[in-house]
């Protein structure tokens, strides 16, 4: 005799397209209220949370037909970000890239009329170096290369180093 009572579990059924792709918009407009991203952020974060790749296209298209989405918008405020903490070209650009962005979309960001990356190089040294340190050669090399790691040229940190002692003197 068999008990009817007890049933073999029952497998989830797979979810389907439209649950997917419904789920997948929630995920994005949930993460696109917490920060800006740009497209292949997003299809990185969706990728992480397991959608295929059809769902996440669609997702991504649906986002940049709202205009939640915008690369564009996304270098030029990157941009700004990275000048506010006091970030040069370089490190920016590079910042840029690994998020995702083409050169294009990269150079537009960078198409900023109020960027003078010699004035803004020469106002972080300003506020973080003491004019005395400018005297001895060792400790000019230190803001030299503080500069260069902070994603300045050469010639820019070379300019903003040389206007401080000028200013001094």
């Amino acid at each position: 005799m068999v008990d009817e009572s007890v049933t073999e579990p029952v497998e989830p059924a797979e979810p389907t397209f439209a649950e997917q792709l419904a789920a997948a918009r929630g995920y994005a407009m949930r993460s696109l209220a917490r920060r800006e991203s740009a497209e292949s952020e997003l299809a990185r974060r969706l990728r992480q949370q397991g959608y295929q790749e059809e769902v996440i296209e669609a997702v991504v298209d649906y986002c940049r037909g709202y205009n939640w989405v915008n690369d564009e918008r996304y270098g030029a405020m990157a941009v700004r970000a990275g000048v506010a903490k006091g970030h040069g070209p370089l490190k920016i650009r590079f910042d840029l890239r690994r998020k995702g962005l083409d050169d294009g979309q990269i150079d537009a960001a960078f198409e900023q009329p109020e960027l003078d990356w010699f004035e803004l190089a020469f106002e972080l040294l300003e506020r973080r170096a003491k004019i005395a340190d400018l005297a001895d050669f060792k400790l000019r090399m230190k803001w030299l290369k503080y500069l260069l790691g902070r994603g300045f040229t050469q010639d820019q940190a070379r300019y903003a180093i040389s206007a401080l002692q000028e200013r001094e003197e």
